[in-house]
C-alpha cells in the first residue's frame, strides 16, 4: 500500500461541551470551526494511531493518508457498488469544506508485529486527543513523529498488497474522480489522497443488516408465508432471536417470530460463494414481492445488527403489514474472497463496527 503521512488539524477537546452535537454537525460545519478556532494545528507530519474503547473492547488502527493511485491498482478494494446521486453530494462537501475529516475505514491482515508496537505506544504514552462520548465511547489519538518509527512503517505497508473497504466507499470513489477530474487542472493533485485508517481485521466486527419491509400493497400476510414455503422450512419460535447459523433466517410477521431455513436446492451450490442477502433479494423481494431495486424502494428501512430485535418489531408494527427479516452476517473470509475477484456484495449487506467519528481528526486540503 502507498500510504503518506500528513499534517493533521486536532480539536480542541476543552472546547466540545457536547460531542454528540459537535461529530453530528463537523461534516457540514467544518470549516466554520476552523475559523472559529476550534481546531488546532499538527506539529508536522506524521502517522497517528486511533484508538476506540467500546462495549466490545479496544480498536486500534493506523491513521495515515493513502494514495488515490492504490484504489486504481486494485490495491483498494471495495465489495460495495457506490450511487452516482450520493458521489455527487459527497463530490460537493468536500469541495466546500476543503478538508477530509472522516477516515475511510480499511480492514487489512497483518503480516507482523507492528500493530503490536502501536498498542505499547497507547500503552506508554500520553494521547493528542482524548474523547470521551455520550454513549461511554473513548476515542483516543497517539501521534507518531518518531523518524525510525516512520520508515518501519512505511516499509511494512508498502509490502501489504491489498487493503478492504469497510465503510468508506463513496468518500473513496468521490476522491478518486476527483484526482482524475480534466476540468480541475492542476487543482485536481490535491485530491489525490484518501484519509484511512487500517485495522486489523481481528479489531473489527462484521454485523448483520437486516430489514424490515411493507408488504401492505402486495399480499396478505398469510400468502407471503405460503410463498416464503417454497424456498424454505419454516417453523415458529417461542421468542424472537437472529440467525444462529448461515442460511438460516428470522422474520417477524403479525406479532409472531419464525425461523426459516433455505431448501438444499437453493444453496447446493459448491463453486460460488452464496450470500443470504443475494438470496433474499432474488427470491424473496424480486420472486415473491416484485422489488427490484432494494437501494431504492422506500417500502423497506434497513437496521445495522447493533440495533435491538426490539427496534425491528417496533418498526414492523408500525407499518400496515410489516414483516421483519434477520439475516446472519457475512464473514470476513466471504467479503475477501469476493473483492479479491473484484466482485461485489449486495446492497446493505454489511455493518462494520467500530464506527468512526467525522472530526475526531482532519486533514486540510
Amino acid at each position: 500500500m502507498n500510504i503518506k503521512t500528513f499534517k493533521a488539524e486536532f480539536p480542541k477537546v476543552d472546547l466540545i461541551t457536547s460531542p454528540n452535537s459537535f461529530f453530528d454537525s463537523i461534516k457540514f460545519q467544518y470549516r466554520e470551526y476552523r475559523k472559529s478556532g476550534v481546531y488546532r494545528n499538527g506539529v508536522k507530519e506524521g502517522y497517528y494511531i486511533y484508538q476506540i474503547k467500546s462495549e466490545e473492547g479496544l480498536h486500534t488502527s493506523l491513521l495515515c493518508c493513502t494514495a488515490v493511485s492504490d484504489l486504481k491498482d486494485h490495491k483498494m478494494l471495495k465489495h460495495e457498488k457506490t450511487l452516482a446521486a450520493k458521489e455527487q453530494q459527497m463530490m460537493h462537501l468536500i469541495m466546500q469544506r476543503q478538508a477530509l475529516v472522516k477516515p475511510v475505514l480499511l480492514g487489512y491482515l497483518p503480516e507482523d508485529n507492528l500493530h503490536e508496537e502501536f498498542i505499547k505506544i497507547t500503552i506508554s504514552e500520553e494521547p493528542e486527543v482524548d474523547l470521551k462520548l455520550e454513549d461511554g465511547e473513548r476515542h483516543r489519538l497517539w501521534s507518531i513523529y518518531d523518524k525510525v518509527m516512520l520508515k518501519k512503517i512505511d516499509k511494512t505497508f508498502l509490502k501489504l498488497e491489498k487493503a478492504y473497504i469497510g465503510d468508506g466507499h463513496h468518500r473513496t470513489t468521490t476522491m478518486a474522480l476527483l484526482n482524475e477530474s480534466e476540468e480541475l487542472g492542476e487543482e485536481a493533485e490535491k485530491y489525490n489522497c484518501i484519509l484511512t485508517a487500517y485495522f486489523p481485521f481481528d479489531q473489527l466486527r462484521i454485523w448483520d443488516f437486516n430489514r424490515v419491509v411493507d408488504i401492505a400493497d402486495i399480499m396478505p400476510s398469510s400468502q407471503f408465508i405460503a410463498e416464503l414455503s417454497n424456498y424454505f422450512d419454516i417453523k415458529k419460535l417461542k421468542k424472537g432471536r437472529k440467525p444462529k447459523k448461515k442460511h438460516e433466517v428470522t422474520f417477524f410477521i403479525d406479532g409472531v417470530w419464525y425461523s426459516m431455513v433455505w431448501k438444499q436446492k437453493y444453496i447446493k451450490s459448491k463453486k460460488k460463494i452464496l450470500l443470504d442477502t443475494a438470496l433474499i433479494n432474488k427470491y424473496i423481494f424480486k420472486k415473491t414481492l416484485g422489488i427490484v431495486d432494494i437501494r431504492t424502494d422506500n417500502r423497506i428501512k434497513y437496521y445495522g445488527g447493533v440495533e435491538p430485535l426490539s427496534k425491528i418489531v417496533k418498526q414492523s408494527d408500525k407499518q400496515e403489514c410489516g414483516v421483519g427479516l434477520c439475516i446472519y452476517p457475512v464473514s470476513v473470509e466471504e467479503l475477501t474472497q469476493l473483492a479479491d475477484k473484484g466482485k461485489t456484495l449486495p446492497p446493505k449487506s454489511t455493518w462494520f463496527t467500530p464506527r468512526l467519528k467525522s472530526g475526531i481528526i482532519a486533514k486540510d486540503l
